[in-house]
């Protein structure tokens, strides 16, 4: 998951409760693409064919939605497209009853006056017209979650998994997932309310912070993305782990990032090498969020490990 830290569906979710569901952007438009490819292939252990690795990002632009024409290749080429959870929006809003609150309180009346006032003033600066009405029914993990990505859903601009996920469905490849939203789902049901707070309330002091600064840290790893470039994707996402680590809750972060990101990578390596050896004979093209693909043991090395060649493709 290329995240800020968010789950790629809670977006997505959370703004089809507020304003409706959006329509998604079509790939194979006149646009640009990225400069280069986040692709690795993946061979050896028997593999009659090469599967593949893309690195995504949860949300899209008009650079982003279109592949670049290498990644493009692979995917048409490919059998069956595994996301890191099933895309349908049939199964992901079936999702949405266990984002409520179940504690008979109101988001305000759990997060309490002062932290409402600062969701209103950052909902407000995503959107003038937008207040915390729509989120009271949310679980406050939920809110979190939503939050870094809510200016880029309120504006249409859907996840590049999603768009991947279609296109696939419309030419008859199979989609599966790696893993299942509620399995993705029971990382932030391990934190309590009272840690859950406290990461609404990193959350917004960040969003804050960037507001005051001019800066949009959303955009800065689009754009790092949009490269390419590893080196910056590591730099922008560091940038994230970091302030999560030195806010006042260091613990709470390290867990968080250990349970999002470090665990799931090994769990995600185990699940693809399941697949790759039960259906040696197709082409698998796998797409996860970039950031378990670049930086300390991401998956590509836990593949290697495992026996398989890991070639990064890029012309």
């Amino acid at each position: 998951m290329l995240r800020f830290p968010v789950m790629k569906w809670l977006p997505r979710a959370a703004a089809a409760i507020a304003v409706g569901l959006l329509a998604l952007p079509a790939f194979g438009q006149e646009a640009k693409h990225p400069e280069k490819p986040l692709l690795w292939k993946i061979e050896g252990n028997g593999l009659k064919k090469p599967g593949y690795l893309f690195g995504t990002i949860h949300l899209s632009n008009a650079v982003i939605g279109n592949l670049h024409p290498v990644a493009a290749k692979a995917f048409e080429g490919a059998d069956a497209l595994y996301t890191e959870i099933p895309m349908g929006t049939e199964e992901q809003m079936r999702l949405v009853p266990m984002m409520m609150r179940k504690d008979g309180k109101t988001l305000n009346q759990s997060i309490g006056p002062e932290l409402s006032a600062a969701l209103n003033e950052e909902l407000k600066a995503i959107q003038p017209a937008l207040d915390s009405t729509p989120f009271q029914a949310l679980k406050t993990w939920a809110v979190m979650a939503t939050l870094p990505m809510l200016k880029s859903q309120l504006e249409g601009r859907k996840a590049l998994d999603a768009i991947l996920w279609e296109k696939a469905e419309a030419a008859g490849k199979d989609t599966l997932g790696i893993e299942t939203a509620l399995g993705q789902m029971t990382i932030f049901e391990r934190f309590t309310e009272e840690e859950s707070v406290k990461m609404l309330a990193e959350t917004l002091a960040m969003l804050k912070d960037d507001r005051k600064a001019g800066i949009s840290s959303i955009d800065n790893l689009t754009a790092a993305y949009a490269s390419g470039d590893t080196t910056k994707i590591e730099a922008e996402l560091s940038k994230a782990d970091q302030r999560m680590k030195d806010g006042d809750n260091k613990e709470l972060g390290e867990r968080f990032l250990k349970l999002l990101m470090t665990d799931r990578n090994i769990s995600m390596a185990d699940t693809i090498d399941k697949r790759l050896r039960i259906d040696p004979s197709h082409s698998l093209f796998f797409a996860v969020g970039a950031g378990h693909l670049v930086g300390k043991e991401p998956i590509n090395d836990h593949l290697a490990k495992k026996g398989y060649t890991i070639t990064r493709v890029q012309d």
